[in-house]
Order: C-alpha cells, then structure tokens, then sequence
C-alpha cells in the first residue's frame, strides 16, 4: 500500500481517469474530491462495510487515536488547576 501526505489543494492521480484531491476543513475534518469516469464505483468505506463488504486488505484497523484540540485543550486546563490548587494548598493539595 502507498501512503501520502498531501497538503489541502494537493492532489494525486490514479491511472489517466482518476484524480483525486483533498481540502482541509474546519476542526479534523477535510474534503475529498474525485474525478472519475461514471463506470467507476465510488464508495464512501462506512456505506461499503454497511451493505456487508469486508474491508480491504492493507487498511488500518482505524483511525489513529489523536483527542481532537479541544478535548486537549481541557485535559491540560484541569492539570493547570490542579496544580496550582497543590501549590497554594486549596482543597485537595497533599499535606
């Protein structure tokens, strides 16, 4: 399997009829658009295992596991707070 890094704009090409390109969107979504001749089928993964299809060979098993910004953003607030409660000796600070 070949994997890529494309930048938003970017796209690549399969064969002569095929060309696929990616746009970054707001938050960890993007868009993929496809240019394709009508006779070839193009299937969103979740559509293609959800009408029973296996998934195909080489894929990983999921998306990696990344806490989107805001969830982040959230866990290193609430360990900032801690921390300076044990600092100035607030409720929960080891004594």
């Amino acid at each position: 399997m070949l994997a890529l890094q494309l930048k938003s704009g970017e796209y690549l090409t399969i064969g002569d009829d095929v060309v696929v390109q990616i746009f970054q969107q707001p938050g960890s979504s993007f868009r993929v658009e496809i240019k394709a001749p009508r006779e070839v089928p193009i299937l969103r993964g979740t559509v293609r295992e959800r009408s029973g299809e296996a998934r195909p060979d080489g894929l990983c098993d999921r998306r990696p596991s990344q806490p989107s910004r805001r969830v982040r953003n959230a866990r290193n607030l609430q360990k900032h707070l801690e921390r300076k409660e044990r600092e100035e000796g607030g409720p929960g600070a080891e004594r």
